[in-house]
């Protein structure tokens, strides 16, 4: 079966495969890696928003990529998720000089390779972002018209399935709730606004290499006040 037909039939059976116990989103987007033939993807919803949750990632590179992207505020996944288009990034090409900051970091954390970012749409709605990447840049199996029409079917599958409704309770939303408290934490500490407090946070989890998440959890288990010359992180480091 070729085309979109023989695309989409592969996704509606990692869809309904019933042997992997793996939740609805992660089994799409692991089907989507194969059948671009990638090394491996993400799935991010709400990509530049407050509540922004990524749901699934097929390992820990692209796990890596993510939270770079998260902390920084840049790179293929938020100009996709903002223009609603495709992007594409070389971190060894071109391309990466659009954002500095994440080619440096990116390519420090997981080498030179080149990622894509493809909006999930739904009826007119960008969702989010299913990002792939591969680590020696060659052509995609299928133009990037059938790339999209993919993405946007896995975004459908993940609006409809009830699966993705327990996944973005659990911990996902767990870990972007410590991230809202953290940061309504470093609000009352600092006096400043919300978005200037979740820019700080971004700041210090980028400079110290940590996830946005760890960070957060460091400021509500008050093991750091940035109200305070130093941090303070309990006996961590005794």
């Amino acid at each position: 079966m070729a085309g979109r037909p023989g695309i989409l039939a592969q996704l509606a059976r990692a869809a309904a495969e019933s042997g992997d116990r793996a939740p609805l989103p992660l089994r799409l987007c692991r089907t989507y890696v194969h059948i671009m033939q990638v090394d491996g993807g993400a799935i991010t919803l709400a990509y530049t928003r407050p509540e922004r949750v990524t749901i699934c990632v097929t390992d820990e590179t692209a796990e890596r990529l993510e939270d770079i992207q998260e902390v920084l505020g840049e790179g293929p996944g938020p100009d996709a998720y903002r223009s609603g288009g495709i992007v594409v990034g070389a971190l060894n090409g071109d391309q990466s000089a659009a954002w500095p900051m994440f080619t440096k970091a990116a390519r420090s954390a997981v080498g030179g390779v080149t990622l894509y970012a493809f909006p999930m749409r739904s009826e007119g709605e960008v969702l989010g972002v299913l990002t792939v990447y591969q680590s020696e840049h060659r052509e995609l199996p299928h133009n990037f018209a059938d790339a999209q029409f993919l993405a946007d079917a896995v975004a459908a599958a993940i609006v409809r399935d009830s699966d993705a409704g327990g996944v973005l309770s659990s911990e996902s939303w767990a870990v972007r709730d410590k991230i809202h408290q953290a940061t309504g934490m470093v609000v009352a500490q600092l006096a400043i606004s919300p978005e200037d407090a979740l820019a700080l946070m971004r700041a210090y989890a980028f400079s110290e290499d940590l996830s946005l998440g760890n960070l957060a959890i460091e400021v509500v288990e008050r093991r750091r006040d940035f109200s305070l010359d130093s941090d303070t992180r309990g006996n961590e480091e005794s």
